[in-house]
């Protein structure tokens, strides 16, 4: 394709323009070297720039998230009584907010009252520090700290400050004085009061002096059975005495009713055991009635319709709390029974301050409302209470946790309560402590104490259990021989029926003495800690096997000797329950194991079986109490009512 005279023309008109500049750029060069304005280089300028490789932009990523915001620092002041006159100040964190450490919180804590009250510091046993104040300080301190900032003050409940605080007036105003108690104290038949040890002596003078409403928590052998009938004998011409007991133990209160005070002679003692023994159908009033808590609550109408002076409970801490609004029958019929009656006095060797809700009822039976207006008021203060989920999903409150035990112990302890130890006393104590309890055999306990005899037992070399006989659907022979056997009296028992018949009451007795049942709703109890050191003996292989499995029910670990057991096992068994403190029992046959052995570490012994001779029991005693030894005991021998 040619080109056009105009294309042309114009491709000359470029190139002559272009013949121009690259003189003028020549020329420039001569002259200096380069152009001036724009400092390029005149070899430089045709040169081809440089492209940079492409490439996306680079992602453009958020901002990191600023830093949480530390949380405060805050932490709680628990403000506790301590003693009569004092009370404590402890720190401790608060769920979500920063804890600065104990050592720092309580230096704050100090440098904001220092200037106001004096303070001493001290460690509890845990290892934790407190401060110690005077109670009179209370509302100095109270005020101080409310300046501090980032503290929560948990202060000490009202109620408890004002008991604390007007306990000289009260005592003045409604406790008799030492005057009335010397003259209440003359009622006692002497040799009761001779009986009386130093200790007992004051805790008698403890109850007279709250006119007859307490609650003696002493340690079990420390006689506060004695000390209830020495209180009852000072008020029994103001009335009849209730006495309401396990029902295992109602001869052995009759008993000792009779033995402490000869006024109440066998006629005067009304013992309850079934409807039969209503007392609608008495027609004078008994001096004393004894009484089941079961019973209690089967005749509660008939009981309320009488008049007493004084009521005892035998085995307080068996007027449990629930959870629930309403309590079980047997304790009702003693919270209904309890507003009638001016003198009351519980006896309990556990009353479960550990587990500080179950001792409410009690509390409240002899000074209503003084630790709250009902058992969750008074949860919400020493319970800890806390909402859980069980095992089916269903939403509870839990009652079983403690807090402020210090000053609860304080609380009660200053107004109705009265607790030694064993080991506290031991210098006031005999060596000895020996005690008779009567069990009542049951013809249904004797029938299946005959027909068990004669049945056998299935056992194995681990673990020997009872097969207990039921009735018999088979011949004619079984069937009179059954017959004959619920026709046997306690007295043509033999020595082993006799035996084997009393491990139903055995059961109960133990349960209420040694174990503490620490709920009403939870019966897979691990006893084992609530255990003292005990010996069972007995005589006859079944009754040992008996013991064993009740003892085995109840997840109580122990130790067995009998006469197959071989030397080296024996002493295995013992040295095991004298250095583990999980092992509490030890399951003695007498022939056996009532001679050699020592199991001085045993505070407590108990026959269910007595041995031929007198002094095979003393030898037997001894395997608990050897010569040199400081700790009491306590000897338990179970007898069948009306024994000779």
């Amino acid at each position: 394709m040619e080109i056009t005279e105009e294309q042309r023309r114009r491709i000359e008109a470029n190139r002559l323009a272009a013949l121009e500049k690259r003189k003028r750029v020549l020329e420039a060069a001569a002259a200096g070297g380069c152009v001036g304005g724009g400092g390029i280089v005149a070899s430089e300028e045709w040169r081809l720039a440089k492209c940079p490789r492409f490439a996306p932009p680079p992602p453009t990523l958020p901002p990191p998230p600023p830093p949480p915001p530390l949380p405060p620092v805050r932490f709680k002041v628990v403000l506790e009584v301590c003693s009569p006159e004092e009370f404590s100040v402890v720190v401790g964190p608060i769920e979500g907010a920063a804890y600065p450490g104990e050592a720092e919180c309580l230096r704050a804590v100090h440098d904001c009252v220092a200037s106001a009250v004096p303070f001493s510091t001290t460690q509890s046993q845990s290892g934790n520090l407190f401060s110690v104040f005077k109670l009179m300080d209370h509302e100095l301190v109270l005020k101080c700290l409310k300046k501090l900032p980032g503290i929560v003050v948990e202060d000490i409940p009202y109620k408890t400050r004002n008991v604390i605080n007007s306990l000289p007036k009260f005592f003045g105003e409604n406790w008799a004085s030492d005057k009335e108690v010397d003259e209440l104290l003359t009622k006692l038949p002497q040799h009761l009061r001779d009986a009386l040890l130093p200790f007992q002596l004051e805790g008698v003078r403890f109850g007279l002096r709250r006119r007859g409403r307490c609650l003696i928590a002493d340690e079990m052998g420390l006689g506060k059975t004695l000390q209830a009938i020495a209180i009852a004998c000072c008020y029994k011409d103001k009335g009849p005495v209730l006495i309401v007991c396990p029902a295992v133990l109602r001869y052995t209160w009759a008993e000792e009713l009779e033995r402490w005070d000869p006024s109440f002679l066998p006629k005067d003692i009304h013992l309850v055991f079934g409807h039969q023994d209503n007392l609608e159908r008495l027609g004078a009033s008994p001096k004393a009635v004894v009484i089941s808590y079961q019973m209690l609550s089967r005749l509660k109408k008939s009981m309320m319709n009488r008049r007493w002076a004084l009521m005892i409970i035998d085995e307080s801490h068996n007027i449990r709390c629930t959870k629930k609004k309403h309590e079980k029958n047997e304790t009702q019929a003693i919270l209904e029974l309890a507003p009638n009656i001016n003198h009351i006095v519980l006896l309990s060797g556990t009353p479960s301050l550990s587990r500080p809700f179950d001792i409410y009822h009690q509390i409240n039976i002899l000074w209503p409302h003084l630790l709250g207006s009902d058992k969750f008021d008074f949860a919400k203060k020493y319970c800890l209470p806390r909402i859980v989920q069980g095992c089916q999903g269903k939403i509870y409150q839990d009652f079983s946790k403690s807090t402020r035990l210090m000053e609860l112990n304080v609380l009660l302890s200053q107004t109705l309560m009265i607790r030694r130890l064993k080991e506290h006393l031991l210098n006031e104590l005999p060596p000895k402590r020996r005690q008779i309890i009567r069990l009542k055999l049951k013809p249904s306990d004797i029938r299946t104490a005959t027909l068990y005899c004669i049945k056998g037992i299935n056992t194995s070399s681990e673990n020997p259990t009872i097969v207990l006989p039921h009735r018999s659907n088979g011949s004619e022979e079984a069937i009179m021989e059954e017959a004959d056997c619920c026709k046997k009296s306690p007295r043509n028992l033999t020595a082993q029926e006799i035996g084997i018949a009393k491990i139903p009451g055995f059961s109960e007795w133990f349960s209420n003495h040694f174990i503490m049942k620490q709920s009403a709703d939870n019966d897979n109890l691990d006893s084992q800690s609530n255990c003292q050191k005990t010996i069972i003996f007995a005589h006859h292989l079944k009754v040992l096997d008996g013991v064993q499995v009740f003892v085995t029910e109840h997840n109580i670990k122990f130790v067995r000797i009998d006469g197959s057991t071989f030397p080296r096992e024996r002493k295995e068994a013992v040295d095991s329950f004298r250095l583990n403190p999980e092992i509490n029992v030890a399951i003695i046959g007498i022939t056996a194991g009532g001679v050699g052995l020592d199991f001085s570490s045993a505070q407590n012994v108990v026959f269910v079986e007595l041995p031929k001779s007198a002094s095979e029991l003393l030898q037997a005693e001894d395997r608990a109490h050897r010569r040199g030894q400081t700790n009491a005991v306590n000897i338990y021998i179970l007898c069948k009512e009306h024994v000779g």
